[in-house]
């Protein structure tokens, strides 16, 4: 049982007590800018992968003219690379903190900073490959460094709150609901709009701009995280 302070306690009529509900500091997590920090990078991780996850297959069939049915397999190819280097992320942010090569803050800011400008790089190449074998490649290092990125901005409400950390990362994951509504919509309405240039969206330029918003949204996030996060706790 965890100790508990005398200002916490109630004194009952029987003899008793019971433990007063700590009140939580809404509006020190609100504005605070580590919050916002792992707030941004969520919403963009969920942005870049629900854009892949939904539009991905409509890019291969009618941006690159392939029948998903040919493809076979290798469609499946960056959702098992994300699996494999979400499981890197975190061996490799373990051993770099428990080993003490780097602090928590800057292991956090490194992970997070080299898996997303890679992916962003990476989303914005993909509509220059026009061979299955190059988009596969390009959709793969996206969505395998958005996920090794995972281990900088998804873990670190532990670090800043732990004892709100259910808090932040509710806070965190609308942000990240959100951005999986928005960019799903938005993407459509992109494409009816370059349906009026290239009726049959087969063309690179009808799919630049799909891309090219997860890519900056990355590059912008990453800046965010890499001036704003912190590994240390701020909040009791």
């Amino acid at each position: 049982m965890l100790p508990i302070k005398g200002s916490q306690k109630l004194k009952l009529e029987n003899g008793g007590s019971s433990v007063r509900t700590a009140k939580i500091p809404w509006k020190k997590i609100l504005l605070s800018l580590p919050v916002w920090a792992i707030v941004v990078n969520n919403f963009t991780f969920h942005y870049a992968l629900y854009v892949l996850m939904n539009w991905l297959p409509t890019y291969f069939e009618l941006g690159l003219q392939l029948s998903l049915q040919e493809m076979g397999s290798s469609k499946m190819l960056p959702y098992l690379n994300m699996f494999i280097f979400s499981n890197i992320g975190g061996v490799v942010a373990d051993h770099l903190v428990t080993k003490r090569i780097l602090s928590v803050t800057r292991t956090r800011k490194l992970l997070n900073t080299i898996g997303f400008i890679v992916a962003s790089i990476a989303l914005m190449a993909i509509p220059i490959f026009r061979t299955s074998g190059g988009a596969v490649l390009c959709s793969s290092v996206a969505l395998g460094f958005l996920a090794l990125g995972r281990a900088g901005f998804a873990v670190n409400h532990m670090d800043i709150a732990p004892r709100y950390a259910g808090i932040v990362m509710g806070v965190s994951n609308t942000a990240g609901t959100l951005a999986g509504i928005i960019g799903v919509d938005l993407t459509g309405k992109l494409l009816e709009a370059a349906r009026t240039v290239d009726s049959s969206l087969s063309s690179a330029e009808s799919w630049r701009v799909v891309f090219f918003i997860p890519g900056l949204l990355c590059i912008f996030s990453s800046l965010v995280f890499l001036l704003f996060s912190t590994g240390e706790r701020i909040f009791d």
